[in-house]
C-alpha cells in the first residue's frame, strides 16, 4: 500500500466474500486490493497494518 519494504507483517481476513459486502461501498484500499487479487493475506508495513486495526485505512501513504 505505501511502498515500504520495512517492518513487513501479513493481514488477514476471514472469508474474500466479507470484502464483496454491498452494505460497505466505500470499501477502503487494503480491502479493494485484497478483492482484486482474490487472495486473504496481504503482505504490508507495520505503520499501515496497524491503521487498518485502528480503523485508519486511508492514512497518508509512507515510504
Amino acid at each position: 500500500m505505501c511502498d515500504s519494504r520495512n517492518q513487513i507483517e501479513v493481514h488477514h481476513i476471514r472469508k474474500l466474500a466479507d470484502l464483496n459486502r454491498h452494505d460497505r461501498p466505500d470499501r477502503p484500499a487494503w480491502a479493494h486490493l485484497m478483492a482484486k487479487r482474490r487472495r486473504k493475506p496481504i503482505v504490508i508495513c507495520r505503520p499501515c497494518h496497524k491503521d487498518i486495526h485502528a480503523g485508519r485505512p486511508n492514512a497518508p501513504t509512507r515510504n
